[in-house]
């Protein structure tokens, strides 16, 4: 994360509810949001997520990316969801944006760029589900 100089950077997290059907419990690969665009300019720092209650199924692992642009787009993150994580109550499962992508610039987004939200083949779930938190930061916007 850079240095904060001048005015501090600004938080944003945005929160997306991610349930167990048609998601969590699906073997295949799934899209849950397509190129949605953030309206306003921000870094992604970090994701994570949040389980809303205790996860069930025999060895049941999920990998949510979060990408740029469409279902196809660069990864950004990656959060892995497993049986011993996805339990009520601890700590919320964490997924780093990297320093090479920041740098490069993937990371940031304009008015227009957009993001997604997918996940790869994985062993399902019975009992799941909870929230996926963007974490974003930016300048404080001169007022006009």
């Amino acid at each position: 994360m850079p240095g904060e100089r001048g005015p501090a950077f600004l938080r944003t997290t945005i929160c997306i509810p991610i349930a167990l059907t048609g998601f969590l419990n699906q073997a295949g690969a799934v899209t849950h949001t397509l190129s949605r665009a953030l309206d306003f300019k921000a870094t992604l720092e970090k994701v994570r997520y949040v389980p809303a209650e205790t996860g069930a199924g025999a060895g049941a692992t999920q990998g949510i990316r979060v990408r740029r642009g469409n279902a196809a787009g660069t990864i950004l993150a990656t959060v892995t969801v497993t049986l011993a994580n996805h339990v009520l109550g601890a700590a919320p499962i964490d997924g780093a944006v990297s320093a090479a992508d920041q740098a490069a610039g993937l990371a940031t987004f304009g008015d227009t760029d957009t993001f997604s939200i997918t996940k790869d083949a994985g062993t399902v779930f019975t009992t799941a589900g909870g929230h996926l938190e963007l974490v974003f930061r930016q300048r404080p916007q001169a007022r006009a």
